[in-house]
């Protein structure tokens, strides 16, 4: 039974070192592909300068037209601010509109006559005002 059991740990203990010496392997495969991934960026660089100069030029007019004075952010910042300014430029429109029909009302007889005898207690010839208050 000894003999036994020591086989048994002999064997757990292989299997676990095999399980470790596999983990670390691909551990370390992960980081050597990672560095060849960048080692094969770095070299291409080297070799095709103009690609990656070319790439950059791209990325900083990209950048310009979307984020620049007359690029699209601000484009959209100033169409919303028109829209609010139209809208409030159409509301003074309507109340001009108002104020000058309410202007040609009071320019009628009657509306004067109106408001002499309400606001300021005037009468015809021969009426009698009684104020209440």
């Amino acid at each position: 039974m000894r003999h036994e059991a020591q086989s048994q740990f002999s064997r757990f203990v292989a299997d676990s070192s095999e399980r470790c010496k596999a983990f670390l392997q691909k551990d370390f495969y992960r980081k050597v592909q990672f560095k060849s991934w960048f080692k094969r960026i770095s070299d291409d660089a080297v070799a095709h300068p103009k690609k990656y100069v070319g790439f950059a030029v791209i990325g900083f007019i990209l950048f310009y037209v979307m984020f620049g004075d007359y690029g699209i952010v601000s484009r959209i910042r100033l169409e919303v601010e028109r829209a609010r300014l139209q809208s409030e430029l159409n509301a003074e429109y309507r109340r001009t509109e108002q104020l000058k029909a309410r202007i040609e009302t009071a320019k009628s007889l009657e509306t004067i006559e109106k408001l002499a005898r309400e606001k300021y207690g005037f009468s015809k010839p021969g009426e009698t005002v009684y104020v209440i208050k």
